[in-house]
């Protein structure tokens, strides 16, 4: 009988409270979280680590967004990106961030719709990087 691997989940976010509920969330739903408001710390992280999914803030106090995805895009395992905005995103936020990597651009402060995309990431991989939302 083959078990199922835990899903890691890198949750990288300047709020605190944010990354509190997102990680008790998560977690809640079975997922293995780490948490970080650095970006320079997170890319740390990503290369001495692999993860399934990388849930990015839109802002980072010490790497703008696109200096973090395209070093992300570095990488030789990539996790699948999820964009998080306090915003609705707009079709231009969309076509940059899929530019980038991203498979996701959600609202952070609606919590079952950053869900719903870690969910769709870690549960049909295959089908994960076809579409942006």
């Amino acid at each position: 009988m083959e078990t199922q691997r835990t899903k890691k989940i890198l949750i990288v976010d300047n709020n605190d409270q944010v990354l509190l509920t997102l990680q008790r969330v998560l977690e809640n739903e079975g997922f293995d979280t780490r948490t970080t408001s650095s970006g320079r710390e997170a890319l740390g992280l990503l290369k001495s680590q692999e993860f399934d999914v990388l849930l990015l803030d839109d802002y980072l106090p010490d790497l703008h967004h696109s200096d973090f995805l395209s070093q992300v895009g570095k990488l030789p395992v990539q996790p699948w990106i999820v964009v998080m905005q306090a915003s609705t995103p707009t079709t231009k936020d969309l076509r940059q961030y899929a530019s980038l990597g991203a498979i996701y651009v959600v609202r952070k402060h609606h919590i079952a719709e950053v869900c719903r995309a870690v969910g769709s990431c870690c549960a049909d991989e295959s089908l994960a990087k076809t579409y942006i939302n």
